[in-house]
């Protein structure tokens, strides 16, 4: 989700094999050593089967058909040969609406959440860095290089700074993605449920904006049970995807005041 306010905002951001020698044959011309015909040694015949032994050998070979068309043991009841059953999804007993509630009551009780960042955007393209996170309200990508930007979201307003232009462009927050994720309380009024999906070990819910100055769908990847945010995607209204991926996150541990201060005057971000 921030990744469309990531690529929208700065506008939308920012793959000898040798031949194998020739088979000889017999027309070949070979040394007079190697065309030595060997006199064939004489092979005595089999000797004649009994009744007895024969009836054997049908036995011992019905038993080997009979092995190889009968599934395998049993063990606790099931046979070796059965599939394996299906691990049920997550939150299985809940109804779509009740998922999206867990959801919403994990994001209004997150404090905060720092860690690293890889952000794809519709071209592919990719961008990585790090990101501080403090409800309400507050936010923060600090892009490695090459990349120029900083996005600091404070104060009701998203700033986005290139470094490489010298400028500092802002938007008020509640016009980005960025709302569904820092609201004191989550309101999803102005948006449609598209749907939930849901794996054995995490969930997915997928929101589109009714509001004409942020349209859009944005989806919230979750792990389950224990909900904990590991991804978001925005799909733009050009039908463009961005993906955000968060990795190697603290979530609850203090984050310094200084990250998300204001621009100065003249558009530096105030870093100490």
């Amino acid at each position: 989700m921030i990744g469309v306010l990531m690529s929208t905002t700065a506008m939308m951001f920012a793959q000898a094999a040798l031949s194998a020698p020739a088979l000889a044959t017999e027309t070949d011309s070979r040394p007079a050593a190697a065309a030595i015909v060997q006199t064939p040694v004489p092979v005595a015949a089999p000797a004649p089967v009994s009744d007895t032994d024969a009836k054997a050998l049908d036995d011992v070979a019905d038993a080997a058909v009979l092995a190889e068309a009968s599934p395998a043991p049993l063990r606790d009841g099931v046979s070796e040969l059965a599939p394996a059953p299906t691990p049920a999804p997550a939150f299985a007993g809940l109804d779509d609406q009740q998922v999206v509630d867990k959801v919403t009551h994990y994001l209004e009780n997150l404090t905060t959440l720092q860690g690293d960042f890889v952000q794809t955007a519709p071209s592919g393209a990719v961008a990585k860095g790090k990101i501080y996170l403090r409800r309400p309200g507050q936010i923060r990508f600090d892009y490695d290089p090459p990349s120029p930007l900083t996005i600091v979201a404070t104060q009701g307003m998203v700033y986005v700074q290139d470094a490489a232009l010298d400028q500092t462009d802002s938007y008020p927050l509640g016009k980005t993605p960025l709302k569904f994720l820092l609201s004191k309380k989550i309101d999803l009024s102005d948006a449609d449920l598209v749907g939930v999906d849901r794996w054995e070990d995490a969930i997915a819910v997928t929101y589109a904006s009714r509001d004409g100055d942020a349209q859009g769908e944005l989806t919230l990847t979750l792990t389950a049970p224990d909900l904990a945010i590991e991804e978001w995607a925005v799909r733009d209204p050009q039908n463009g995807i961005t993906v955000v991926q968060l990795f190697d996150l603290k979530a609850g541990e203090k984050v310094d005041n200084r990250l998300f201060r204001a621009p100065e005057a003249g558009g530096a971000f105030i870093n100490n």
